[in-house]
């Protein structure tokens, strides 16, 4: 039986992170029986990567000459096709934390991409395809993509050789590959035009654009409805942005940022008028 893969990627910043909540978290939930884990090295720190190889994961060293969001899905996929692997779990690794097995996700609808759409509608398109691309493709890209809903790149489960394509797609079509986010616009373009499986939020629940809510008990996320959410995504450009102060795996962690909470509110509550701006850019 071929194995599957985790991949993430990180720098020395989110190196204490990566070791003591991402790689802890995933340790004591997920079943890693039949998987490997890859962690694509960005300038992490000897003791992190020292502490990383203890745990048996694979550590490789990232090339550093484009932004780490780009580079990381363009050595993927020049590291990926000599490997034997079947299934690929490529997720961020600075801001997640597992609560609950996710294994058994790589051996359902094993023949497309598995990701999860966002439930809010967002400026995303409209801020990430400006200037990103040129100025016809952009067009193109937004015209295909402006109807449907935004899936997020910070967990996706793909057969490798569709993810591979992947990754070369972001290689070709991404123009400025120092700047942050076109890497998620290429993939939610090459995937619509692929196949793609929506997975329940609790796989990838994104604290930041979330309409169902959630709990949170002794440093534990939950819906609503007392369902333990399996993987928990603080998602945010940087620290300021993110809506859990202290994020971590533990009952000592997570507090919300109540103030923020209430800002973001009313930031969505008026995304249809700021749409209709924005797309005046495009």
């Amino acid at each position: 039986m071929k194995k599957n893969v985790i991949i993430t990627s990180s720098n020395k910043r989110d190196g204490g992170f990566l070791v003591d909540h991402w790689l802890r978290s995933l340790k004591e939930n997920v079943d890693l029986r039949n998987i490997d884990i890859i962690v694509q090295d960005y300038g992490l720190s000897r003791a992190q990567v020292l502490k990383l190889k203890n745990e048996k994961v694979i550590v490789i060293k990232g090339n550093k000459k484009s932004h780490i969001v780009n580079q990381r899905f363009i050595d993927a996929g020049s590291y990926l096709p000599e490997r034997d692997y079947d299934q690929v779990l490529f997720c961020d690794g600075g801001d997640i934390i597992f609560q609950e097995n996710i294994s058994h996700l790589f051996n359902k609808n094993n023949n497309v991409f598995r990701a999860v759409p966002l439930d809010m509608e967002m400026l995303f398109f409209e801020y990430y395809i400006p200037g990103n691309f040129s100025k016809a493709l952009g067009k193109r890209i937004y015209e295909f993509l402006k109807d449907k809903p935004i899936l997020n790149a910070g967990f996706i489960l793909a057969p490798k050789s569709k993810f591979v394509n992947l990754c070369r797609e972001i290689k070709k079509l991404v123009k400025n590959k120092d700047r942050y986010g076109p890497d998620q616009i290429v993939f939610n373009y090459f995937i619509y035009r692929d196949s793609v499986i929506f997975l329940d939020k609790k796989y990838n629940f994104l604290i930041n654009v979330g309409k169902i809510g959630f709990k949170l008990k002794e440093g534990v996320f939950y819906k609503k409805n007392g369902e333990k959410i399996a993987v928990v995504h603080n998602a945010g450009r940087s620290e300021p942005l993110r809506l859990i102060n202290n994020f971590g795996y533990g009952r000592q962690f997570n507090k919300t940022k109540e103030l923020l909470f209430t800002l973001k509110k009313i930031f969505y509550a008026n995304m249809a008028k700021l749409k209709d701006i924005a797309k005046l850019r495009i």
